[in-house]
């Protein structure tokens, strides 16, 4: 696997865990706090930039040869 599939893997997985983590903070969370609804917010517009990273890290890496 060269350098690139696994930094596109990488994307992918911690893209996954920050929707997990923002799902779990805004609908799964039984003490409902402020700072719980904030972090789940932040996570899941961490997992948004992280997905578009990924479609901008693809398109550019197509040039590079590792």
């Amino acid at each position: 696997m060269s350098i690139k599939g696994f930094h596109l893997i990488f994307i992918g997985i911690a893209a996954l865990f920050c929707a997990a983590l923002g799902v779990w903070a805004l609908v799964f969370d039984s003490t409902g706090g402020v700072g719980t609804k904030v972090m789940g917010v932040m996570a899941l517009a961490g997992a948004v930039i992280l997905v578009v990273y990924g479609i901008y890290f693809r398109r550019k890496s197509r040039d590079i040869i590792v």
